[in-house]
C-alpha cells in the first residue's frame, strides 16, 4: 500500500502496481549508478537524464519501495515513459524534494528546467 507520509509514489505497469520510495539507500544507489561523487551532483545530473540514467534512478527508487528490480528490468516494464518519469518525480516530491519533481515535469515537456529531473509534470495524485 502506498504511504505518502513515508514518501511513496506508485504506478501501474501492466497489471502490477509498483511503489517507489526515495530512501537514503536509493540516493546512494543513484549517486553510484550515475557515477556521481556527491549528493549535490544529483540535482544537476537529473536535469539531463538519458533513458539509461532514468532506468538507474527508477530501479533505485523501486528497490527503496521493496521491489527486487534492476535498471535492465525497468527498461522492460509495460508502462509508458511519461508514467515512469512522473512517478520518479512524485517520489522526489513525496520525500519533500519538490524542486526535483518540478524538474521532472519540465523535462518531459521539453522545457529546459533549472531543477533536477526536467520531464513530465508530476501530480499530487498517485501515478497509477
Amino acid at each position: 500500500m502506498t504511504n505518502k507520509v513515508r514518501g511513496d509514489s506508485e504506478f501501474l505497469a501492466g497489471a502490477e502496481k509498483y511503489i517507489m520510495r526515495l530512501t537514503l539507500g536509493a540516493l546512494a544507489e543513484i549517486e553510484d549508478g550515475l557515477g556521481l561523487h556527491s549528493l549535490s551532483d544529483i540535482a544537476q545530473r537529473l536535469k539531463q537524464l538519458s533513458s539509461g540514467d532514468l532506468a538507474v534512478v527508477a530501479a533505485a527508487l523501486l528497490r527503496g519501495g521493496g521491489h527486487d528490480i534492476g535498471p535492465s528490468d525497468v527498461l522492460r516494464l509495460a508502462t509508458d515513459i511519461g508514467t515512469l518519469v512522473r512517478s520518479v518525480g512524485d517520489a522526489f516530491d513525496a520525500a519533500g524534494l519538490a524542486k526535483a519533481g518540478a524538474a521532472t515535469a519540465d523535462a518531459a515537456n521539453g522545457d529546459d528546467a533549472s531543477v533536477p529531473l526536467a520531464g513530465t509534470a508530476s501530480s499530487n495524485s498517485a501515478s497509477a
